[in-house]
Order: structure tokens, then C-alpha cells, then sequence
């Protein structure tokens, strides 16, 4: 499920470049809205990987990458501690 969001950057970068008319557009909007809700998850959930530990870094690359795939399971394994 986590290497489904893969499919959603590279259908939109693949549609924006490759596409023409409402498709390129379509894929402009789905990569800016992607992009945007996942460094808003990174935020909001930024006190939650200070938390866990870690490297924000690698918290900051894996939120941009996967979103709630990454944090959702940080989530579930500190509440159950």
C-alpha cells in the first residue's frame, strides 16, 4: 500500500510533462496538491516524531514521499507503549 503513493507522483509528474491540454493540467494540480498536503502532514505531525526520534530529516523525506503511510504507523506503535 505505502508504494501505491509512487503511483500518484509519477502519474502526475508523467501527466503534467507528457500530457497535453487538461491532462497536463490535471497533473499540475494533483503533484501541487500532493506536495502540499504532505508538507502540511509533516508539520502537524512534527511534534509526534520528536517523539519517536529519530531523524527529522528522514521524518521530513519519508512524509513527503509516503504521507500517512509513514506516520500512521509511528502513530498507532507509540500509542500502544
Amino acid at each position: 500500500m505505502k508504494n501505491s503513493v509512487w503511483i500518484l507522483w509519477i502519474g502526475s509528474l508523467a501527466a503534467a510533462f507528457a500530457g497535453s491540454g487538461w491532462v497536463a493540467s490535471l497533473g499540475q494540480g494533483v503533484f501541487w496538491l500532493t506536495l502540499l498536503a504532505h508538507l502540511v502532514e509533516f508539520f502537524v505531525n512534527r511534534p509526534l516524531f520528536e517523539k519517536v526520534g529519530g531523524s527529522m530529516g528522514h521524518h521530513f523525506v519519508q512524509t513527503m514521499i509516503y504521507g500517512l503511510f509513514h506516520w500512521t504507523p509511528l502513530k498507532r506503535s507509540l500509542e500502544e507503549n
